[in-house]
């Protein structure tokens, strides 16, 4: 009897099976790069307006660790959308543009740092809300979306286009350093307003475009966060191989889904990133509070 109670593991050696709750985070963190993944590359958003309310809420992760954690993960998810697309579609992306979006949204980022000390952040942040619903009206249909037919062109030789892709991207920079909601958000309603090239048909180039800008800035975004040790490396390596293969999916699901399908799948995202503006708020007052 000694014998055999003396070859039995103590107690604290023996393993026990993960509790529910384990398993429903991980399941939360699994679905959400899931949908992030598909999203980001089939309507050309960063994913933080899916990404953060839903790690933060179901899986337990603080509002700043799930901003930070989503950055790193869409970041390894723009690179193999943007591959996904070179394959499927390479003549939807227009890397010029990208590039001045990107530029100015980081220019832009700075400027709402500032602007996040001097303007009272209430009615900027309704300002921002009623735009975003206002352009998803648009987007689905409700109201004539016509574009402000600006010729397009990335040259000295087309200033008013110039003017208005550097504008967009200023916007989305700091609409994103306020909110932590912009880029894509912002850019691809833009660009499909204010151009012939991304309206209609086009409206497929507007969001692989977007994707492209949105990988220098998710970038310099997450080398910022991981010298701040703000992001959940675990998360990140969960996340991001089960995002990076659902983002496949979106390049090729996005050629098969019509683009007024495509447009009112958006317009429901950016009524979601308006509620997600005064959710953050929320958030943020009752834990000042």
């Amino acid at each position: 009897m000694n014998a055999t109670m003396s070859t039995m593991p103590p107690s604290s050696a023996v393993t026990t099976p993960a509790t529910p709750t384990d398993v429903s985070r991980l399941g939360w963190i699994v679905a959400t790069a899931l949908l992030a993944g598909v999203a980001s590359t089939l309507l050309g958003v960063g994913g933080g307006v899916i990404m953060v309310p839903l790690l933060s809420t179901f899986a337990g992760v603080p509002i700043k660790r799930a901003a930070s954690s989503s950055l790193a993960v869409i970041t390894v998810v723009a690179v193999v959308g943007l591959v996904a697309q070179e394959f499927r579609a390479p003549e939807e992306v227009f890397y010029e543009v990208a590039g001045l979006l990107a530029a100015t949204a980081l220019v832009g980022a700075y400027i709402g740092r500032w602007l996040n000390k001097v303007l009272p952040e209430r009615v900027f942040r309704l300002a921002f809300s009623a735009l975003l619903i206002f352009s998803a009206l648009k987007l689905a249909g409700l109201v004539p979306l016509a574009s402000a037919h600006i010729e397009f062109g990335v040259s000295t030789d087309h200033g008013l286009a110039m003017l208005a892709l550097l504008g967009i991207g200023l916007f989305a920079g700091i609409t994103t350093s306020l909110f932590g909601v912009g880029g894509g958000i912002v850019v691809v309603p833009a660009l499909a307003i204010a151009f012939d090239r991304f309206s209609g048909e086009g409206f497929r180039a507007a969001t692989a475009t977007s994707l492209a800008m949105i990988l220098p800035v998710s970038l310099f975004g997450t080398w910022l966060h991981w010298r701040a040790k703000n992001i959940e490396s675990g998360i990140v390596k969960v996340m991001a191989p089960t995002a990076a293969l659902a983002a496949v999916g979106g390049v090729f699901l996005k050629q098969v889904i019509s683009v007024s399908a495509l447009q009112m799948i958006f317009a429901v995202l950016m009524v979601l990133a308006s509620v997600q503006i005064v959710w953050l708020a929320i958030k943020r007052k009752s834990g000042a509070s």
